[in-house]
């Protein structure tokens, strides 16, 4: 039952900790390329490695929750999208904060 458990916090862990992860990445992103816009600074190679760092990170962490290795395979495979989609979300919100 504790084994049950601890799968309900760590999936919930993941999906928290990816947008976090890729909002810093944006946060890098832009910080690197100020006082110009990232798009006009980098290539697309760039934007890719950025958005993928965070997923490879995130997924890191994997190792350290207690759930089978069949749901960690899932939940690798199903971040992706959700990777994409925080990235992008991090990508409007870092782009609006600083104008």
């Amino acid at each position: 039952m504790q084994y049950v458990g601890r799968t309900w916090i760590a999936i919930p862990a993941l999906f928290l900790a990816l947008p976090v992860a890729c909002v810093i990445s944006v946060a890098a992103l832009y910080g690197l390329a100020w006082p110009d816009r990232p798009d006009e600074v980098f290539s697309w190679a760039a934007f890719d490695v950025a958005e993928f760092v965070p997923w490879i990170l995130t997924l890191a962490l994997l190792p350290l929750a207690s759930i089978g290795p069949w749901l960690k395979a899932a939940l690798a495979v199903l971040s992706v999208p959700y990777s994409m989609l925080a990235f992008a979300a991090g990508e409007l919100f870092i782009g609006c904060a600083l104008g």
